[in-house]
């Protein structure tokens, strides 16, 4: 599991190596693999005090190899026990695991109810006690609103109360509120405890359906597979090894095969005995040859087994190609196998993939897919039966491209979705169709085409116009062709639907640097600071703009506002010294007030932070106490990195205190 960075931001080794981490993780997961390597689960009982745990896992049946992710508590059959759900992320997905321990010990399970005035309804974050008899020590419970891994366990509270328990009282600290205590309460029962009502109501009895433990079946890994991909989802086009691409003009099945593969051997001869049925079915029949080898030798070879059918090369780009395909519809980066065959409609949409060998007799009644409902799609889809809660999910190239570029192919991946978006059969909504066309704009944009860019990015804003990540797109792919003035129009667009937002802030005063235009990139930056009033590090982005454009009273100004609501950002108050002390305007400077925010920084920072030190040799220098400032510049000096460039400012401000001359900021007008 990858470690979250722990050192600052600039840390890119620590970065790098978490996103490595996560990639690994991802890969884990499309690989189909185990994040555990196939652990199984573990249970231990308290033996007591001073007792190690005991593994009990095989004991109860507990021990199974799933890839376990959560765990939820309920008493699912009402017998005062807790019984557990399981969730994993392999098959099978959830497990119940019923409780039939006997135990001759009392419990009482609590449902509690606020009254919504004072308390939530469903009363997250009460704190129950449980007193019984002879008991110094309260049972105690408190209502989470998760437990587990993305679960939630019952929001009955359950007590395990021992054997002969005699409850005393029920306390029950309701949230936001006071707290309440109920009497007259007996053990083993499950009782509804609302804020307000002085007595406890039993819970309503219900039996849930009975169920029967039995074996779950696992077929074993095959690579054989038929695959009945959403509706509307575009066949690329193929390149062969002699450059020409396949023509697709009448329903087609494109079939993978090798010569050395005694599978693919197979299939070619079943196909070569029932040729006629693709003839009367007109069904087009394309091989492609994965071999790295002359075409006369795979000719040669379809003549040795009688087959009619003639085949074409495929080239490492066709294969790379229909892999991401291959990958994209089934979400697992399991290499394509040989054979492996597509039927696609004379319109270019994947209608099936046949992992392994496909009777003739299947691929004919699979032709029907080019015009049947979602519906029946989904269903022929799916290897088990069920009930749907859902509309069918209609087919999207994103998902194709995506896997084009994670193979480093953005040109195969423009192509694909420029082919995709115009085929009559791809249908979607306009968030949808929007982010389809921003990722095309996107893709062009890296690759240094920002002209073919824009086209795609205004479709998608004419779709969806306030969409923040089209509309910097679009600026920056505006900006990149020189039409600064487009740029800015859309930028201030952006900015006026999201004016908080603070990447279109950084994305306009980039764009007005490029432009040469510091007077934008000025305005931008006070823009960014007034529409997010919390946040001080804009502010303090901008009062260092302020000093350079020769406004040190609103910098100073800025700054004083910076501490007044964010008092913690001490930069603010170690530029202000800096301000008061190194201006080169006298009526500026503030030699008093300078020395005082330096000296207390240092004595915050109990003289461990170099910058502040500095500050400080400053505000001496400035009152003409030369002598300490140069005692505190030779020392920071000693400890400074060799070469830096806080090294370079300690020594130019040290020639200056043995001078006898205090520092002056020339960056400052």
């Amino acid at each position: 599991m990858s470690q979250s960075p722990t050192g600052p931001q600039g840390d890119n080794l620590g970065l790098q190596s978490y996103r490595q981490g996560w990639r690994a993780l991802n890969r884990l997961l499309h690989e189909n693999k185990s994040f555990s390597g196939n652990e199984t689960n573990n249970a231990f009982l308290n033996c007591g005090k001073n007792t190690p745990f005991a593994d009990v896992s095989s004991t109860i049946g507990w021990d199974f190899s799933d890839d376990a992710r959560a765990i939820g508590l309920i008493d699912y059959d009402h017998d005062g026990d807790l019984d557990l759900f399981v969730t994993n992320r392999t098959a099978p997905r959830i497990r119940l695991l019923q409780n039939n321990l006997r135990s001759e010990s009392n419990f009482l399970s609590l449902h509690l109810t606020g009254a919504a005035k004072t308390t939530p309804r469903d009363a997250i974050g009460a704190r129950v006690e449980v007193h019984l008899e002879k008991q110094l020590i309260p049972h105690l419970r408190t209502l989470h609103a998760g437990q587990s891994f993305l679960a939630q366990s019952s929001r009955w509270l359950h007590f395990g109360l021992g054997k002969d328990a005699v409850i005393e009282k029920v306390v029950v600290h309701w949230p936001g509120s006071g707290s309440q205590t109920f009497t007259s309460i007996k053990a083993n029962q499950q009782l509804h405890l609302t804020q307000g009502k002085a007595t406890a109501t039993p819970r309503k009895t219900r039996r849930n359906p009975a169920l029967t433990a039995a074996p779950h079946p696992i077929p074993e890994k095959s690579s054989v597979a038929r695959i009945i991909p959403p509706a509307g989802h575009t066949f690329p086009n193929i390149p062969t090894a002699n450059g020409e691409p396949l023509s697709i003009s009448e329903t087609t099945l494109i079939a993978l095969w090798s010569r050395t593969c005694p599978h693919c051997q197979q299939e070619l001869q079943s196909w070569a005995t029932k040729a006629a049925k693709f003839k009367t079915s007109e069904i087009k029949l394309a091989l492609l040859c994965t071999d790295q080898e002359p075409f006369d030798q795979a000719s040669a070879f379809l003549k040795s087994i009688n087959s009619p059918f003639s085949t074409r090369m495929a080239g490492p780009g066709a294969v790379e190609l229909l892999d991401a395909l291959h990958a994209s519809i089934i979400d697992l980066w399991i290499p394509i196998p040989v054979p492996t065959s597509f039927l696609v409609s004379k319109e270019g949409q994947l209608l099936a993939i046949y992992r392994g060998n496909a009777s003739i007799e299947q691929i004919i009644d699979d032709k029907k897919f080019a015009t049947a409902h979602p519906l029946k799609r989904r269903s022929a889809g799916t290897p088990f039966a069920g009930r749907w809660t859902s509309k069918p999910a209609p087919s999207s190239p994103q998902r194709t491209a995506q896997q084009l570029l994670q193979r480093a192919q953005p040109s195969l991946a423009i192509d694909y979705l420029r082919s995709a978006l115009t085929k009559p059969f791809f249908q979607s909504d306009k968030f949808t169709q929007s982010d389809n066309l921003l990722l095309l704009g996107q893709i062009l944009g890296q690759q240094g085409r920002p002209t073919e860019a824009i086209p795609q990015l205004e479709a998608a804003r004419e779709l969806i116009p306030k969409d923040i990540r089209v509309l910097r797109l679009l600026a920056t792919a505006h900006a990149e062709t020189g039409k600064f003035s487009k740029s800015f129009a859309i930028l201030n667009n952006a900015i006026s639907y999201h004016p908080q937002n603070l990447d279109i802030y950084d994305d306009a005063i980039d764009i007005a640097r490029k432009a040469n235009d510091s007077t934008r990139a000025f305005d931008y930056k006070k823009q960014s600071a007034d529409n997010n009033p919390r946040n001080p590090n804009l502010r303090y982005r901008l009062t260092l703009s302020q000093l350079e454009q020769g406004q040190p009273l609103e910098a100073i100004a800025n700054c004083k506002t910076i501490l007044g609501t964010s008092p913690k950002f001490l930069e603010a108050a170690n530029l202000l010294s800096r301000i008061f002390s190194t201006h080169s305007r006298e009526r500026v400077r503030s030699p008093q007030e300078s020395l005082a925010l330096a000296s207390r920084l240092c004595l915050i920072s109990k003289n461990r932070n170099a910058s502040y030190l500095l500050s400080l040799a400053y505000a001496q220098a400035n009152l003409k106490n030369f002598e300490e400032a140069t005692k505190k510049l030779k020392l920071l000096t000693a400890v400074a990195p060799p070469d830096s460039k806080f090294t370079k400012e300690v020594e130019a401000a040290l020639v200056k205190t043995k001078a006898h001359q205090p520092i002056r900021n020339v960056l400052w007008k």
